[in-house]
C-alpha cells in the first residue's frame, strides 16, 4: 500500500513539474505570436501618429475610422501609402 501512494504521489509530482514547464515554455515561445489591431479616429495629427505606431511589432493592422472632416483625405492617402493600414468611411 506504501508503495501504491509513493508511485502516485510521484506520478502527480512529475507530470505536474512537466506541465508547469510545458505552460512557460509556451507563454515564452508565443509572446512574440500575438498581434493586434489600432483603431484610431482622424484627427489633425494622425499622419505622425500612424507613422510611429505601424512599425511596433505588436500591431497587425492600423484602421482608421472618418470623421466627416478635411482630415479624411489624408487618412485615404496613408492607407494607400502603407499595407497594413486601413480607412474606414463611417456614416453619422
Amino acid at each position: 500500500m506504501q508503495f501504491l501512494y509513493v508511485f502516485a504521489l510521484m506520478f502527480l509530482s512529475i507530470f505536474g513539474l512537466t506541465m508547469l514547464i510545458k505552460t512557460a515554455a509556451w507563454a515564452i515561445l508565443s509572446h512574440d505570436l500575438r498581434r493586434h489591431d489600432v483603431y484610431v479616429r482622424c484627427s489633425d495629427d494622425i499622419v505622425g501618429f500612424v507613422e510611429h505606431i505601424r512599425r511596433s511589432p505588436v500591431v497587425a493592422r492600423v484602421v482608421i475610422l472618418s470623421c466627416g472632416g478635411e482630415c479624411d483625405r489624408e487618412a485615404q492617402l496613408l492607407a494607400e501609402k502603407y499595407g497594413n493600414v486601413f480607412f474606414i468611411k463611417t456614416e453619422r
